[in-house]
């Protein structure tokens, strides 16, 4: 599948859940598998949906009967990180292959975002339902079921409650950050792969691999289509690469879409200076 008919998917899977809707049974693991597949043709959906399949069948053999939720997450995090051995990848946080599924489960190792996504579509396998949580600076799940206990599953699965969450997000956040209620609020399916693409699109921007960043803000845009700041920001990125025109075409459709933003008059700026280089 090549990047533009992955996006394309992408763009059509969004479509098809509600934007503020957290729940459901959205397949998270095809969303995040189509984000694999912008940057390498060879991922096999297929293939990796049938691996999940059986992980969610080896979860619901071990979740006793009549389990309550935490039982029930206890299933999925034993078998994910105590016998199958996932772990969150301290020493190359920032490889990008910690944000692609297919490479998650190869190489067993991941970031909060990822390694939570594949406790979700385990469990969703399973029967079990599970949220993901967008605390700031750490992703989390929780049961759906039980609203005062989180799972950290960039760290071995280790349950917390919402004063430890608020300590591990001071910890990822700096000393000034104060939990409040609406971070331990669910998001939705669509906000889950917008972080990831986040995350690959600020690795790439790092690394100044602009062709692989523009491809991902492609696909963010895909997935949140009311978002024209990142047309602007994909335009800052051609710009950048040297590709004039496309910065100029960005541009000119973030001005007409946000016309109002605070940086309006900087983005007109700079694209005059553009429409001046290319006349």
């Amino acid at each position: 599948m090549f990047a533009a008919d992955a996006i394309l998917e992408l763009e059509r899977l969004s479509k098809s859940v509600s934007a503020d809707s957290a729940d459901g049974d959205f397949d998270l693991a095809l969303g995040a598998l189509l984000i694999a597949a912008t940057d390498d043709p060879n991922v096999d959906i297929d293939g990796t949906s049938a691996n999940l399949d059986r992980m969610g069948e080896a979860a619901r053999s071990r979740i006793p009967e009549h389990a309550d939720a935490l039982q029930e997450l206890n299933a999925i995090t034993d078998l994910l990180f105590g016998v199958i051995g996932f772990a969150g990848n301290r020493d190359d946080y920032y490889d990008p292959r910690n944000s692609y599924l297919n490479q998650v489960l190869e190489r067993r190792l991941g970031i909060p975002i990822t390694l939570s996504l594949l406790c979700m579509e385990v469990g969703r396998r399973a029967g079990v339902p599970i949220l993901g949580i967008g605390m700031p600076g750490h992703f989390l799940i929780r049961h759906r079921r039980e609203e005062n206990f989180f799972v950290d599953a960039f760290n071995g699965g280790v349950l917390l409650n919402r004063d430890e969450c608020g300590t591990l997000m001071r910890e990822a956040a700096g000393d000034g950050a104060r939990l409040e209620s609406s971070h331990l609020d669910p998001v939705t399916p669509r906000e889950i792969l917008a972080r990831i693409l986040r995350n690959l699109k600020a690795v790439y921007w790092d690394q100044e691999d602009f062709d692989r960043c523009i491809t991902t803000i492609g696909a963010l845009m895909a997935v949140l289509p009311d978002r024209p700041e990142e047309q602007r920001d994909r335009g800052v990125v051609h710009l950048k690469a040297g590709n004039h025109q496309q910065s100029a075409d960005d541009f000119a459709a973030y001005i007409e879409a946000a016309p109002n933003a605070a940086d309006i008059e900087t983005v007109r700026n700079a694209l005059s200076r553009l429409r001046g280089t290319l006349s």
